[in-house]
């Protein structure tokens, strides 16, 4: 079980524990128990901890009185809000069940995932030591050919189940790849130092996916959605600025403030006849246009 996998399991049963915490004495005995583990040994445990810090900024902390390690509440609650957090530890935590149960492995079914896992580890590496990374990337429109790209990760992203690096090329320019288009990745021994002005939130905020679209303009959208199509958005909201207009028995108006990127324009056309777009108004000649198109081809 490599680095990361020990990690998100200790921060998991770190968190399960709440304010109970756990000594390692305990950790190791459910390390042990969960599967044919050697226990973790102080030192690599300390290692993690500080791994977990740096890579998730997940703070495990010790009550030196009973010599228990646990994450404190306000924290626990930051993590609660956390998509990214939880849905790494989540997933282990699944994961962890399905492999001790075999008949439960067939009462749960999974989405396929796009290849590429197996450069989360090296990336996550980089992304601690601030190491410049080569790799081979097959284009999306050019699937017969690769290009070398040297590369500088600032950050990973997660988006309807694909792994995105992003990265600063060989001109200083902030590129975005998916994990399933590498080949051949491999960790440099070059330091960089990454930008002070970059922030991941801050660059995806008018976003929606993973593509930020400079030539567009953040703009207020607004929709009008029926009754089902309401409950869904309310649900699972599209973007953090997704705001409710107007709310009745038969339909509600939503607003976004973002760029009307093309990512974000697919997921709406998804809803079909259950939203009308409202505005702006070039987005919504630019759906009518979109509609009749696709009509003249029945």
């Amino acid at each position: 079980m490599d680095k990361l996998i020990k990690c998100i399991w200790i921060a998991n049963t770190v968190v399960d524990r709440r304010d109970a915490g756990i000594t390692l004495k305990e950790l190791n005995e459910r390390w042990t128990r969960d599967g044919d583990n050697d226990p973790i040994p102080e030192r690599s445990f300390h290692n993690y901890r500080q791994y977990i810090a740096d890579v998730f900024g997940i703070d495990i902390e010790c009550d030196k009185s009973r010599n228990a390690y646990y994450i404190p509440q306000g924290e626990r609650e930051e993590m609660l809000g956390n998509d990214l957090k939880m849905w790494l530890l989540h997933s282990f935590a699944v994961n962890n069940r399905l492999s001790a149960n075999l008949d439960l492995r067939k009462r749960v079914q999974f989405e396929p995932i796009p290849g590429g896992i197996e450069h989360l580890e090296p990336l996550m590496e980089a992304l601690e030591k601030n190491l410049e990374v080569e790799m081979h990337y097959k284009r999306y429109y050019y699937t017969d050919q690769t290009k070398r790209y040297l590369c500088k990760p600032l950050a990973l992203k997660l988006f309807k189940q694909r792994w995105y690096l992003i990265a600063l090329n060989e001109r200083e320019e902030i590129r975005c790849f998916a994990l399933d288009r590498i080949d051949d990745l491999k960790t440099t021994k070059t330091i960089f130092k990454k930008p002070d002005d970059f922030d991941l939130a801050t660059y995806f905020k008018d976003a929606f996916g993973i593509y930020v679209e400079p030539n567009l303009q953040t703009e207020e959208i607004v929709i009008k959605a029926d009754t089902d199509q309401s409950n869904f958005l309310k649900g699972l909201p599209l973007h953090p600025s997704q705001r409710i207009v107007e709310e009745t028995e038969n339909y509600c108006i939503f607003s976004w403030r973002l760029k009307p990127s093309y990512d974000f324009i697919q997921q709406l056309l998804t809803m079909n006849a259950h939203i009308e777009v409202l505005e702006p108004v070039s987005l919504r000649e630019r759906f009518k246009a979109l509609l009749q198109e696709m009509l003249a081809k029945y």
